[in-house]
């Protein structure tokens, strides 16, 4: 409070209060189903509800551990491994399943799901009404909506849309998970996986059906537990923030947030809520040039990196750079240029904008307020040594939930879907990072500290000495307004000669790799298990001698790896592409993507094919130029085309290394033609 400005301490003061409140532990139900389908690879169609369901997993924050199984007509029983962890309930009849299903969902406030708003709650509510099974629709808890499942009468989270929400995955989680299934965020954010399916679902023992299905459930249950239930408090925090039901908040982009907590302060000020059409009326003209094609305006200062290998490097952090500059310069829909004449004079720097001098914009004013009760309390607050565990638990947690709020509170200023969209609002921030930017590089260079590369809001520092830190950091608060923060030191980074393109290896191994593009769901196994490789080589490299070390030993290795690729040695399912069919077939008129060619394939063999089901293909050299995995042998392989994707994947890596992926694969030096594999 001592530190911030008179006109926004009320906006503290209330923001303290309704932060400060206790986060119950909510009661919830994690619920997850099994479905054989009728064919392998194929989800079966929620509508339509064909098939029985043989399995529910039921894990609850009360220690409720079940599993309802249906017997099936010639299904063995099986063997038991995991004797404690789960009850099994064995059920004659489906209805009977059903209706147990039914009992826990109305005693649980919370239902978890992944996926359950197209899947699981989906296919519950139309397999219940259809007349072999006879529910009443009054007696079902579920409703449906537009893609989306209700419960009656608790709250249904799909953590599938809340997972793939981009704000929740960069800013609360650090883009620690790349692909949005149930096993790729479970591994990287609590290590379990689901257990893996051998052969096909209809085979599977009736013990081995609920442990498959329990695994999906408990780890479905642990994503919003692990950390004290961290996910859970953040969407709770965030729901408060914006005054937004917590099922919405899980399921809607960051730009629905920002603008229900915008509404909101609009209505407690006794404010009208401008049409779009009366914001789009004023002046629009926008004085930067884009640099990005489909931008409107010039966006956040990246720096040219110094290629090469820099070790001990430090990453200084604008703390919340944006969010600072709104609050500092008084920027909002309604100030930048206001309609005073006298405002005129309070020019921006870098723009021909000017910003209000007569009162404070509610989007300062909201934006300016959350922050620095963020930087300047919750922040220190959750690493404050000596305080209770749970006080420091609410404080992290608050601390994370306004950062999510906060990092993109800046960027729907300029996007079209925000109803307060106004763009010289967002060029002016834009703008002043720039110039905030620019001004602190000039002020290292005067300090003797090396500037190796800037990204958008980070400066990254060469061996910096804790003096030199020191004095950057009291001289950005003091000459332009802005906190920096150390935000973390790396044992080296290497850079390539191109923009938003590092690998940086932190103090425990952990690699960042800046725009990188080998993670993608679709990567077939054999490409992606290299990317892994490669990145875990120079996780291990702890000097400048094991860099070269691990240069030579990523050369080598991706030598051996395209060589048993050429030398057709790759099975055809490790270099299977698997992408989901969005439509029906012959819903594809326009264009035919390569999944879709391969269908068509599948088609004509007799095989069904239907919108859900999973297409595995490979790139081959016959005229259409896929095949499905299942028809395709490893001679038919389009090696040209791999060695192309390995190259797309690959390069962002090797160019940091100081390779190109052609000096890889092509004997382009005389070293080359001693290459062995």
């Amino acid at each position: 409070m001592k530190k911030a400005d008179a006109d926004l301490k009320k906006s503290i003061e209330e923001w303290a209060e309704l932060l400060s409140q206790p986060l119950p532990e909510l009661r919830r139900m994690a619920l997850d189903i099994e479905v054989i389908p009728v064919e392998e690879n194929r989800i079966p169609d929620a509508r339509e509800a064909a098939q029985e369901v043989v399995a529910v997993a039921l894990v609850g924050s009360d220690d409720l551990r079940k599993v309802l199984l249906l017997k099936r007509k010639g299904a063995d029983l099986g063997m038991r491994r995991l004797k404690d962890d789960f009850d099994p309930v064995f059920f004659d009849d489906e209805k009977d399943l059903l209706a147990e299903v039914f009992k826990h969902m109305v005693q649980h406030p919370f239902i978890i799901t992944y996926n359950g708003d197209d899947f699981d709650l989906n296919y519950l509510y139309h397999r219940a009404q259809r007349p072999e099974i006879g529910f009443k629709k009054e007696d079902i808890p579920i409703s449906l909506g537009n893609n989306v499942a209700n419960v009656r009468p608790g709250v249904h989270i799909d953590l599938y849309k809340t997972f793939i929400n981009r704000s929740i995955k960069g800013y609360a989680f650090n883009n620690r998970y790349t692909e949005h299934t149930l096993n790729s965020v479970a591994k990287a954010l609590i290590e379990e996986t689901k257990i893996p399916l051998e052969g096909s679902m209809g085979d599977l023992s009736m013990y081995e059906m609920a442990e498959y299905c329990y695994q999906d459930s408990k780890i479905t249950y642990m994503l919003t537990s692990f950390s004290d239930s961290l996910l859970m408090k953040l969407l709770l925090v965030i729901s408060r923030v914006a005054k937004m039901p917590i099922d919405d908040v899980a399921r809607i982009s960051v730009s629905n947030w920002i603008r229900s907590m915008m509404y909101f302060e609009h209505r407690q000020r006794n404010a009208l809520i401008p049409r779009r059409s009366e914001l789009e009326d004023r002046e629009q003209t926008v004085v930067s040039e884009p640099v990005i094609k489909g931008k409107k305006y010039k966006g956040g200062i990246v720096v040219e990196p110094k290629s090469g290998i820099y070790f001990d490097v430090a990453v200084l952090d604008f703390a919340s750079l944006y969010p600072s500059l709104i609050k500092v310069y008084n920027l909002s829909y309604e100030t930048v240029r206001c309609v005073h004449e006298e405002c005129r004079s309070k020019g921006i720097p870098e723009t021909a904008y000017w910003a209000c001098t007569k009162r404070r914009g509610i989007a300062s004013n909201v934006i300016g307020s959350l922050r620095d009760i963020r930087v300047d309390y919750y922040k220190p607050l959750s690493k404050q040594p000596g305080l209770k565990a749970e006080e420091k638990e609410l404080a992290k947690v608050v601390s994370q939930a306004l950062k999510v709020i906060l990092n993109a509170s800046y960027g729907v200023m300029g996007a079209d879907i925000y109803p307060l969209y106004y763009l010289p609002a967002a060029d002016a921030t834009a703008a002043l990072g720039r110039y905030s930017i620019t001004r602190t590089i000039g002020k290292c260079e005067e300090l003797g500290i090396e500037v190796v590369y800037g990204d958008t809001d980070s400066l990254f520092l060469k061996s910096p000495k804790e003096e030199q830190v020191k004095e950057i950091t009291e001289w950005a608060e003091k000459e332009i307004g802005i906190e920096l923060d150390l935000e973390k030191t790396y044992r080296y980074v290497a850079f390539s000669q191109r923009k938003k393109n590092y690998l940086g290896v932190l103090p425990d191994g952990n690699v960042d790799v800046k725009g990188l593009t080998g993670k993608k769901s679709h990567t077939p196994p054999f490409i992606r298990e290299a990317f892994y490789n490669a990145v875990n080589i120079l996780s291990k490299v702890m000097s400048e001698g094991d860099f070269e070390r691990a240069r030579d030993e990523i050369k080598t290795y991706l030598r051996g790896r395209y060589l048993a690729l050429k030398n057709k040695e790759i099975p055809t399912e490790q270099l299977a592409f698997n992408i989901q069919m969005s439509k029906s077939i012959g819903s594809y008129k326009k264009t035919e993507p390569q999944h879709v060619k391969a269908a068509k394939i599948l088609v004509k063999q007799g095989k069904e094919v239907k919108a859900g089901d999973i297409i595995s293909f490979v790139k081959t050299t016959n005229s259409i130029g896929v095949k499905p995995v299942s028809m395709a042998n490893v001679n038919e392989v389009d090696t040209k085309k791999y060695e192309d994707y390995m190259r797309s994947t690959f390069d962002q890596i090797l160019s940091a290394l100081g390779y190109e992926f052609d000096e890889i694969v092509g004997a382009t030096k005389l070293e080359d033609f001693f290459w062995t594999s």
